[in-house]
Parts: structure tokens; C-alpha cells; sequence
């Protein structure tokens, strides 16, 4: 090589050995702490700081783990209920209200909304991407309205990918194993002359099928690819800008029909701009496309656009002021199937609002924050969403914290378009309706983090939520009438959340929380309901999780992730226990080999659905995975 691109070449090799060891990096407790997150307030502050239930999910917690899927990875943060359905159907919540169609948990990535209108949640199966390029997953539990808008009732999951800067160099990935059948990802990033970066990568996944209840397979197979790329403007410049892009196909498996079909693409855009004495200004777009067709049932196409704009400023010393405003237009088509349909077909959904968030600073170790979100919507017009938030710092090492928070679910088109028929005759037996209203919460927090050694972290939060028209399913008035959709349930939730951080030693580190829920349901005195609120919510009574990370000799690491979920009550589950271990071998610099394994306490077990012998059940598995930083 010549010595001018061999001088050249020596930055770029610096630059990928720091981005590996950087991927590899473990913090210290104290350092966690210190972490910032943008989550709560939509600024940047410490984590210990923040005056709501949050925990983050770090890449490294991703890495040691052996996830294997996005949704999967949500296993990983503190108190979240995380079920299965199926191998294509996850079904995840904060604080309670479980269900297949989850609907009070608002996701997003990068900005980009990822909830459907279909029926207020997420699609998880079609959610992926190479998980060594996250940053790092911010899960608030609690309301999140006056700051993200409708559908944050019972929390807000953000996801944030890496700056392009931070992923330069090349990664391969390739895991096989007999239920994760086949993994395979590589990405490519480099620097511009300008100081700039990008990164291109693709990604193939293939999920093997899960078994019946009474052992016959269930045919579930999912299989996805996928390419993207993010480029990223000069970070040290005060106007930077961001582009990112996806594009995504897939299959996913039943035993009596054909396969399910899903495709779909996106592209964001963002500017931010740092104001002299005025604080950052910042711009998003983004336009998202997705397609489904699931045989004998529906079919639809979605298009979605939104603008957002934010501005950060502070006045006085005292006052840290988040203000901004935000527009999505969203169209789609959804035919049904046999005994489904929508009426009408095709529907055009506007959404638009603005918010404004002060935090004032009473004295050094005292701050009240006051906001509020309007919002306006097609189905219910405006909506107001806010909250008051105090924190107190206690020196450097507590905080207590204190929220009362409103937010509104809006409705959907599974509760004003959806009917169901009877096959055989036709016959409307259960009918959405457009006066549908907006579910609501006003929820009760306090909360307390500490950390009393530097080897324990202590994180507290209690919570009393009180539920206004909940959905419902209105007995027909007349006979030959339709169930109906209503709004006359309403509910009182109340629990205790508790997570804990212990260096046991200095190769030893381990996390484990505890989440409790009580909930309890009422009618309004005309309701007409006959569901009770079961179709509502399965929830367990407790949650419980510990994670152990163990670094040994020799490049060998050995980490383990069990989890307890008590029974579900209608339709009844049975509890179960899960233990993953991952045993992980630094080979040489830059190539890293694990052998995990998952589901190991047992052959199989389910973890939602009513007790059928078509219920799916989760396998013991095993898979090997390598990969590669180069």
C-alpha cells in the first residue's frame, strides 16, 4: 500500500477498533446513572434525574442478552408484561390491559411513530433491524400525553438507533439454531469528506414453527429481509441534518390458510438547529408505507405522513421550556374476509396538536414541571392531555419524584368501522359505532431512586391509575340486534414497581425488578355491557425478572436472563418460569461467538390465549451466533 493511503487508511482502522470497544463497553453503576435520556421531557437529562418510572435498555444488555428479535428485546426492560401469542403476535404493556390488540403503549423509533390506527398498537413482527445498531431503549411507564400525544396511556417506548458516526466499519452477523432457524445481517459504514457519515446494511430472518397445545405443529413460521440506510450530517456543526430509510418484505405461517404477506417502507428526515442564546430548534418528517394480507380475514394498504417541529429553550436560569407541534395524515384501505369487514372501506384520519412543558427551578434542589398537549382529532374532536410534575434531589445520590398526568387512547377503526357477521347468514352480530369515544386515565405517581453504595441502585415507583370510558360491548337492545361497541367500563389500577442494580463484584453484575398489579372494574349505571372487561385486559398479578452478567476469564463471558410470570386469569394461563443463558467467547478482537440458549425449565409452555388445544406453545431452543466487527 502506499505510505499517503496508508496514513489514510490508520483513522479509519482507530475508528473501528473504538466503535468495538465501545459495543463492548461496560458501565459502572455510577456511570448508569449518569446516563442521559430524552425520553421523559424531550431534552436531554440524567437518567438518576428524571421525574417519571423510566429504565433503559442498553446495547450491551441487547448483546449479552441473545434477543433475537426487537419485540423479544423488550424482555429486557423493568416491569413490562411481554407475551406471545403466536410466532408472528406479540402482545406487550406497562401497568396492566393486556391484550392480542394491545393499545395502550405508544412505540416509536427515531421519531417515527410505529402505533397502528388500525387498532391503537403495534405491529411487532414486522418491526426489526440489526439490534448492534441501537443506542439504547427508553421505556417510560406511566402516561405520556402532554409530551407524545394520544395513545401514551400507560407508557411510551422509544427506541434510538446510533448516529452514523457511531457505527463505522462493518458488522456480519450470522446465528442458526433449531428455533431461531436462520439469522443473517452484515452493514457497512463509512465517513464523507465533509465529516458527514453513513451506513448501509441488509437482513434476513427466518423463525421456526411453534407447536399446538395437544403437539401438532403450529405452521407459524416467519420469515422476513430487509435494507436501509442512515446518513448523518457533521456532528460538531451547529445546523446538522438526518436521512434514513427502510424497505421490508416478509412471510409468516398458519397451519390452515396460506401465508400472511407483509411489505413495507419508510424515510425520515431531520434537521436541528443550535440557536445562539435561543436554545435547539428541531424539524421531523417522515412518510411510512405498510402493507398486510392475512388470508380469510383482511387485507390492508396504509399510508401515513407526519411533521413534527420542537423547540428547546431556556429563560432566566430558571425556567427550561420544551414547546412544539406536530401533524400526521393517515389513509388506508382494509377489506375484510370471512365473517370481517369494515364500514366503510377506506378512511382518511387527520391528527394535530401542539404541546408546552416547563420545567421551573423552585431552588437547586427542587423542580416543578407544569404542561399540557392540545390535540385534535377526526373522531373526538380536541383533546387535552396534561401534567404536573415535581421532583426533589436529595443530595447528590436520591431523587423523589411525584407526577398527575391525563392521556387519551383515541379511537380506532376496530372500535368505529370494525363488523363482524355471522358466516353463515350474514347477519351483523357485533358493530363498531363513529361515536366512539376517547379512552382516558388520570394517573397517580410517586417515585424514589437511589443509589445508598456505589455498588446499589435502587429504583421505586407506585402508581394509582383511574380509567374513563373504557371500551365496552353493549348488549343489542332489541333481539336481531348487534352487539355494540360502547364506552361504559371504567376502571382503578394500582401497583408497585421496584427494580435493583448490584455489582456483586467486579466480573459480577446483576438487575432485577418486580412490578405488582391490582385492577378492578365498574359500569356506568346505564351500561348495558357483557363482557365485564375481561376481552380488556389478561393480566398476571406480579411480574418478575433477574438478569446476571458475568465476565470470565479469557475473553468468555456468561450471562443469564430468568423471568417468572404468574398465572393469567381469563382466559387462564398457566404460570410459567423462562430461563435464557448465553455463554459468549471473545475468540479475537473484533469476532465474538455465544452459544444460547432459551426456554430451558421447561419443553414448552404458553403464554397467552385461551386454553384450546390449537393455543401455541414456546419451545426450549438453542441457536449459535457469530459475529463479526471488521
Amino acid at each position: 500500500m502506499p505510505p499517503a493511503l496508508a496514513d489514510q487508511a490508520q483513522p479509519d482502522r482507530a475508528e473501528r477498533e473504538s466503535a468495538v470497544a465501545q459495543d463492548l463497553k461496560r458501565l459502572s453503576i455510577e456511570e448508569l446513572a449518569e446516563l442521559d435520556v430524552t425520553s421523559v421531557s424531550r431534552r436531554i437529562e440524567r437518567l438518576s434525574q428524571a421525574a417519571a418510572a423510566i429504565s433503559v435498555v442498553r446495547q450491551e444488555d441487547i448483546r449479552r442478552s441473545g434477543v433475537a428479535s426487537l419485540a423479544e428485546a423488550m424482555r429486557l426492560a423493568d416491569a413490562l408484561d411481554v407475551a406471545r401469542s403466536d410466532g408472528r403476535t406479540w402482545n406487550i404493556t406497562a401497568r396492566g390491559f393486556n391484550i392480542v390488540t394491545a393499545n395502550k403503549l405508544l412505540v416509536r423509533m427515531d421519531g417515527r411513530t410505529l402505533y397502528s390506527p388500525l387498532f391503537a398498537g403495534t405491529f411487532w413482527d414486522v418491526q426489526d433491524m440489526i439490534l448492534a445498531d441501537i443506542d439504547r431503549i427508553e421505556v417510560i411507564r406511566g402516561p405520556g400525553g402532554t409530551i407524545w400525544g394520544a395513545n401514551a396511556v400507560n407508557g411510551v417506548i422509544n427506541i434510538i438507533t446510533r448516529d452514523a458516526s457511531q457505527t463505522r466499519g462493518n458488522v456480519a452477523l450470522l446465528a442458526t439454531g433449531t428455533e431461531n432457524q436462520l439469522i443473517a445481517s452484515a452493514r457497512h459504514g463509512e465517513r464523507f469528506a465533509a465529516g458527514g457519515s453513513f451506513r448501509v446494511y441488509g437482513k434476513f430472518r427466518r423463525f421456526g414453527a411453534n407447536v399446538f397445545a395437544d403437539g401438532i405443529p403450529a405452521d407459524d413460521e416467519l420469515q422476513t429481509g430487509q435494507l436501509g440506510i442512515r446518513v448523518d450530517s457533521n456532528v460538531a456543526r451547529p445546523t446538522r441534518w438526518s436521512l434514513q430509510g427502510n424497505i421490508y418484505t416478509g412471510t409468516e405461517g398458519f397451519v390452515d390458510r396460506d401465508d400472511t404477506n407483509v411489505r413495507g417502507a419508510f424515510v425520515l428526515g431531520e434537521v436541528t438547529r443550535r440557536l445562539p442564546r435561543a436554545g435547539n430548534f428541531q424539524l421531523r418528517s417522515y412518510y411510512d408505507h405498510t402493507y398486510r394480507r392475512v388470508p380469510l380475514q383482511f387485507e390492508e394498504g396504509r399510508h401515513t405522513y407526519e411533521l413534527d417541529v420542537q423547540h428547546n429553550v431556556r429563560l432566566g436560569g430558571r425556567h427550561a421550556i420544551v414547546l412544539g407541534g406536530k401533524y400526521r395524515v393517515t389513509t388506508a384501505r382494509d377489506s375484510g374476509g370471512i365473517g370481517f369487514s369494515f364500514e366503510p372501506e377506506r378512511r382518511t384520519n387527520h391528527v394535530g396538536g401542539v404541546f408546552l412543558q416547563d420545567e421551573i427551578t423552585l431552588r437547586p434542589d427542587l423542580a416543578l414541571t407544569l404542561g399540557a398537549k392540545l390535540e385534535r382529532n377526526d373522531y373526538t374532536g380536541l383533546e387535552v392531555q396534561p401534567t404536573v410534575r415535581a421532583r426533589w434531589n436529595r443530595g447528590e445520590r436520591q431523587t423523589v419524584w411525584s407526577a398527575v398526568s391525563r392521556a387519551v387512547r383515541l379511537p380506532t377503526r376496530f372500535d368505529t368501522d370494525l363488523r363482524l357477521m355471522n358466516p353463515a347468514t350474514g347477519e351483523v352480530v357485533l358493530s363498531g359505532r363513529e361515536d366512539f369515544l376517547a379512552e382516558s386515565v388520570v394517573a397517580y405517581e410517586l417515585g424514589y431512586r437511589t443509589m445508598p453504595r456505589p455498588w446499589l441502585a435502587l429504583d421505586l415507583a407506585g402508581f394509582v391509575n383511574r380509567y374513563d370510558n373504557l371500551r365496552s360491548q353493549e348488549a343489542p337492545v332489541s333481539p336481531g340486534a348487534p352487539v355494540l361497541l360502547g364506552n361504559t367500563l371504567e376502571a382503578v389500577t394500582s401497583g408497585l414497581e421496584a427494580a435493583a442494580h448490584v455489582q456483586v463484584s467486579e466480573p459480577w453484575r446483576v438487575r432485577g425488578s418486580f412490578a405488582s398489579l391490582r385492577k378492578r372494574f365498574t359500569r356506568d349505571p346505564d351500561s348495558r355491557d357483557v363482557s365485564g372487561g375481561v376481552s380488556e385486559g389478561n393480566d398476571p398479578g406480579f411480574l418478575f425478572s433477574l438478569r446476571s452478567y458475568l465476565d470470565l476469564p479469557h475473553g468468555l463471558t456468561l450471562d443469564g436472563f430468568f423471568r417468572h410470570v404468574p398465572a393469567r386469569p381469563d382466559p387462564a394461563v398457566p404460570a410459567y418460569s423462562s430461563l435464557d443463558l448465553r455463554l459468549g467467547w471473545m475468540i479475537r478482537s473484533g469476532w465474538e461467538v455465544s452459544l444460547i440458549g432459551q426456554n430451558l425449565l421447561d419443553a414448552r409452555h404458553a403464554e397467552f390465549g385461551a386454553p384450546t388445544p390449537t393455543r401455541t406453545e414456546f419451545q426450549r431452543g438453542i441457536y449459535v451466533r457469530s459475529a463479526w466487527y471488521f
